[in-house]
């Protein structure tokens, strides 16, 4: 039978494993948002993109009384859009997602 301290020092140990397992989780997750982030010459293809396949019913991607969205939010509306007005491939879909959010970022009530 261990002892409670013995059991203490276990429970420490795993805390310990899960709060490296979980920072590891987090440098992954920044490092692929990095990977995301558009140069100037995939924000203008983006942008292009866009143009021929969105501005015939948005004016504008500029709506100040509108908070911005999380990437998981404009993948929603893009995909919602996808699926019944415009036809897309996943590669579009995913350039128009990141411009989306690369100019809303910052104005999205939980950022993300």
């Amino acid at each position: 039978m261990s002892s409670p301290r013995n059991s203490l020092v276990r429970l420490v140990i795993l805390l310990a494993v899960c709060g490296l397992l979980m920072g590891s989780a987090g440098l992954v997750a920044a490092k692929s948002a990095t990977k995301q982030q558009m140069n100037a010459d995939q924000q203008m293809a983006a942008y292009e993109l866009y143009q021929q396949k969105c501005l015939s019913c948005h004016d504008s991607i500029a709506d100040p009384e509108r908070p911005g969205k999380t990437r998981d939010g404009w993948t929603v509306v893009v995909r919602y859009m996808n699926d019944h007005y415009v036809q897309l491939t996943d590669q579009q879909a995913d350039q128009i997602i990141n411009l989306l959010y690369a100019l809303r970022k910052g104005l999205e009530k939980d950022p993300g």
